[in-house]
């Protein structure tokens, strides 16, 4: 008789959590994720070095939210793909043992009681592929052809591009003009990774007035700045003349909230601009192949 006996399962053991109870405890969850963000926030606005990292992280993240970014920057800022326990072992990729999971927030969709549709937020455990069995992606290679990230940005602008031989700062091979809504671009220039990178950046003021009702050169240069770190980032050309360590008193001095906030409007107009680089390449990529298939 003794054989026969299977023993309840630990967790069957376990007092069942009330409705209200469930409920608190995905509120507390989700209200340390908050302050889990927000002290990446006040990490990163007093430490160039972790401004950096954080940007880092957000490049090679960019189909995340700025608050994502933050939290995967927090917990495992080297992550690369993240996944959780589920999907993972879809892939028949297996987690490693005593892995910590990353805590991110997932939009879900609800409807209100007036019939509208709203968006909530749940905390979601993902695993990196680095804490896994599975292949793990390669870095970009540094100073990765700049040229040709040059000719796809410049045919991925959404505003004018026209060369010129003067700029209003000497040292710049690109200035975004706003009332002309064009991009200059300065002629004979011969540094190729100098010009990828204030390329960059200029299209991050463009994508920036774009985005906004108002623009303003001297609130947005930083943003830009770090559009043009995080794009030259993602495509392999080096970064080290982004002046990442100025990071402005306004942002140091305001609300976590208020960071995020900053931090996602930088994020999306990265990701735009990123986005139509893409589809340049895509379609360049294709126009070779049908050459080679001649």
């Amino acid at each position: 008789m003794t054989n026969n006996f299977t023993p309840k399962k630990a967790s069957d053991n376990r007092p069942k959590l009330s409705k209200e109870e469930y409920a608190e405890k995905k509120r507390a969850e989700k209200e340390a994720v908050y302050q889990m963000a927000d002290e990446a926030v006040e990490e990163i606005v007093n430490d160039p070095e972790k401004f950096t990292a954080f940007l880092d992280t957000q490049s090679r993240m960019d189909r995340y939210s700025a608050v994502n970014a933050l939290l995967i920057y927090k917990q495992l800022p080297t992550a690369t793909q993240l996944k959780d326990y589920d999907d993972w072992s879809k892939e028949n990729v297996r987690v490693s043992k005593g892995a910590k999971s990353i805590s991110i927030l997932e939009p879900v969709e609800y409807t209100k009681k007036d019939g509208s549709t709203g968006v909530s937020y749940n905390v979601k455990k993902v695993f990196d592929v680095s804490q896994t069995n599975g292949r793990k992606t390669p870095a970009p290679t540094a100073n990765k052809d700049p040229k040709a990230l040059i000719t796809a940005m410049l045919d991925s602008s959404l505003v004018e591009v026209e060369a010129c031989d003067e700029l209003p700062y000497p040292n710049m091979a690109a200035f975004y003009n706003n009332d002309k809504q064009t991009l200059f671009v300065k002629r004979n220039t011969g540094d190729s990774v100098a010009v990828a990178q204030c390329v960059a950046q200029e299209l991050g003021h463009a994508q920036l007035s774009i985005n906004s009702e108002r623009y303003s050169r001297s609130e947005m240069g930083f943003p830009a700045v770090c559009i043009g770190y995080m794009l030259c980032k993602k495509y392999g050309v080096d970064t080290q003349n982004f002046a990442i360590n100025r990071i402005p008193d306004s942002l140091k001095e305001m609300e976590p909230k208020g960071v995020r906030a900053e931090l996602s409007r930088t994020r999306n107009a990265m990701s735009e601009v990123h986005s139509r680089i893409s589809e340049v390449q895509y379609k360049q990529k294709q126009a070779r192949s049908k050459e080679y298939e001649r």
